[in-house]
């Protein structure tokens, strides 16, 4: 109950700070459209030569960037400040947090909101169910494909908790946690166009395999439905044994005596 009343505060305050910056919200979809679209257009140029990768239709390879997209931006919505903790660390705000008699993750995360991540979420949702019709996919696959992308997100959070472990040990000097836009990068595609090896460390190590390529193969393509079971548990393990492993190192934080 406790956590449940500061994260209504905490919303509260985040969505004052959003409806300050109510135009930057119109301009942020306006600009994730824009992108998105950029890059489906470079997609279409691709299938203008090559008709299909890896017996993936061009739709099915859409669908792919689709739920890869919608994953991140519930990312950028809800955890985007694991990102921004060698920033924290620097300016000496990590200090005051871990003094407070609350989980310095859960006030890291409310630390306050992105305004621009919202017009991402509602363009990569948009995308998604457009792509599903133009599939012929079934209105409960978008609504499974929803539901699995709300625990996909912890395996972007889970990254950059990883990189920040660098930041907690070199006292934020080092920062690897914007590799997880690399990561994303990589979740855009199937896992078939890599090799077996990447593909294996995109399965079981670094899982973004999780996040696009394996649901949708193993729900709209072969309707095995029990992945909507596995997949969620392999996205909280994950995220546990990264979160286990931060706050190992969180403990070993020395203060930068700002």
């Amino acid at each position: 109950m406790r956590y449940a009343k500061l994260l209504r505060e905490y919303l509260k305050v985040n969505l004052k700070a959003l409806a300050v910056y109510d135009l930057d919200f119109y301009f942020a979809i306006f600009g994730m459209a824009i992108q998105n679209i950029l890059n489906i257009v470079a997609l279409g140029f691709l299938f203008n030569i090559v008709p299909s990768i890896k017996g993936y239709s061009f739709q099915e390879l859409i669908l792919t960037y689709s739920l890869a997209t919608l994953s991140f931006s519930i990312f950028r919505c809800f955890f985007i400040n694991t990102l921004n903790i060698a920033e924290f660390i620097n300016k000496g705000t990590l200090d005051t947090i871990l003094v407070k008699p609350i989980n310095p993750l859960f006030q890291l995360i409310n630390q306050r909101a992105d305004e621009d991540s919202w017009g991402d979420l509602a363009v990569s949702l948009i995308l998604v169910i457009f792509v599903d019709v133009q599939l012929g996919y079934p209105w409960y696959i978008t609504v499974m494909f929803i539901f699995i992308s709300l625990f996909t997100s912890l395996i972007f959070m889970g990254l950059a908790l990883l990189g920040n472990t660098v930041s907690l040990f070199s006292n934020g000097l080092s920062d690897l946690a914007e590799v997880t836009f690399d990561f994303f990068e990589l979740s855009k595609y199937p896992l078939s166009i890599y090799s077996q090896a990447l593909k294996w460390i995109l399965t079981f190590i670094f899982p973004i395999g999780w996040i696009a390529s394996i649901p949708q193969e193993r729900i709209a393509q072969h309707h095995e439905w029990y992945w909507l079971f596995v997949i969620p548990v392999i996205c909280v393990v994950f995220f546990v044994i990264i979160y286990q492993l931060w706050k190992l190192f969180l403990n070993k934080y020395q203060s930068t005596g700002t």
